[in-house]
């Protein structure tokens, strides 16, 4: 149908052309006519745009693309309401529905375990596989291991090295973020120095990451700036498949940019006026916030919730918790609880919950979350956890 408007489209415009011509030789009137009649089938046009059917892994992705495409896309997330997409599998009638897609969006850098089968059983098909992190500077995923919770190691002084008026943070076009921009003063090791009088907690504080992630950390939604150039990704993968949209597209996604980068300077608020730089996590996934804030995290498990860990690794973080004061323990909306519970109990600590953003819960569409409103309550948690 796409193609045959576009051909009419042309057609319609060479007949103009042509008309407006004769009338520079007739008459005025004539010119008139034609003209009426091409805004009248330009309004038609931009009407008859059939939306681009689009299927995704990520909430952050299914919610990026319903801000931009507005009502020229029509989005289906495979993954069900509050799973964990760490140990998703599609059925074969998912598979079946993303080779019948237009788009198949999904996180990419190891995430979705099950991407490559899926991209491997559409390959005959006619959908386009668009990786939303596709030239986005991810970090590596060790950046969330080898710290001490004591803030006299950490170089991040009160400011976390932001000025007042702009954090730093140059919005250009693209971004103007690269890994070393951030003025925290993080180096490989984040400026901790691993010494045996603390706890000998190495790379990965004992952890087997037996996970697909490579060495990328792919959670780079929860960092507000990063998720811009994912946003634009989407963007230009609805303007190529849908030409006519893209005034829209451009449109929604410079508005969705310019709350980002608002989230950015929430977060921004929040890190400068912390207390505390450490938060005890049930899994690795919040490196970006370090990076980006000067976060620490130290996951019970590791980057991947389906890693357990030792007695002795839990031994270590609930010895680390008592000597440096931390008193809370995050939970997420869909990593199992038990091991989490048990260093809370051992640690004698509260509980708080996170936000992962992977999926949403039953709870979070009954209250009609979205990506916005669910940061700003990771924000206020966060502001708890570390004062």
């Amino acid at each position: 149908m796409f193609k045959k408007l576009s051909i009419t489209f042309s057609l319609m415009l060479a007949g103009s052309t042509f008309l407006a011509a004769c009338g520079e030789n007739t008459n005025e009137e004539v010119n008139l006519g034609n003209e009426s009649d091409g805004n009248n089938n330009a309004e038609t046009e931009a009407e008859d745009i059939e939306p681009v059917h689009i299927m995704t892994t990520l909430y952050p992705i299914e919610d990026f693309v319903n801000r931009i495409g507005g009502e020229l896309v029509e989005v289906d997330n495979m993954v069900p309401v509050g799973a964990d997409v760490h140990t998703f599998e599609p059925t074969a009638n998912q598979m079946i529905e993303v080779a019948e897609a237009e788009l198949f969006i999904y996180n990419g850098a190891g995430f979705e375990g099950f991407a490559e089968s899926i991209k491997d059983t559409v390959e005959s098909h006619d959908v386009e596989i668009v990786k939303a992190t596709d030239g986005i500077d991810l970090i590596d995923y060790h950046h969330d291991h080898g710290h001490e919770a004591n803030d006299d190691n950490h170089d991040h002084n009160d400011d976390h090295g932001h000025e007042a008026n702009d954090h730093n943070h140059d919005h250009n076009d693209d971004h103007g973020h690269e890994a070393n921009d951030h003025n925290h003063d993080h180096n490989d090791d984040h400026g901790h120095e691993d010494n045996d009088d603390n706890h000998d907690h190495n790379d990965d504080h004992g952890h087997d990451h037996d996970h697909d992630y490579g060495d990328e950390d792919p959670h780079v939604w929860l960092d507000p700036i990063r998720s811009i150039e994912l946003a634009e990704n989407i963007k230009n993968a609805l303007i190529e498949a849908r030409p006519d949209g893209e005034e829209e597209f451009t449109a929604n996604f410079e508005d969705l940019k310019a709350e980002l980068e608002t989230l950015d300077e929430e977060f921004m608020e929040m890190a400068d006026n912390k207390t505390k730089d450490t938060i005890i996590v049930s899994h690795a996934g919040y490196g970006y916030w370090e990076d980006r804030y000067g976060i620490n995290q130290l996951g019970i498990a590791g980057i991947s919730p389906t890693n357990e860990p030792s007695i002795q690794q839990i031994q270590e973080v609930i010895a680390l918790m008592e000597e440096n004061d931390i008193n809370y323990v995050m939970f997420e909306q869909n990593i199992p609880t038990n091991i989490a519970e048990t260093v809370r109990e051992e640690a004698d600590a509260e509980d708080l919950w996170l936000h992962n953003l992977e999926a949403l819960t039953e709870e979070d569409i009954e209250n009609e979350e979205d990506y916005f409103s669910l940061m700003r309550q990771n924000i206020e948690v966060l502001e708890t956890a570390l004062h």
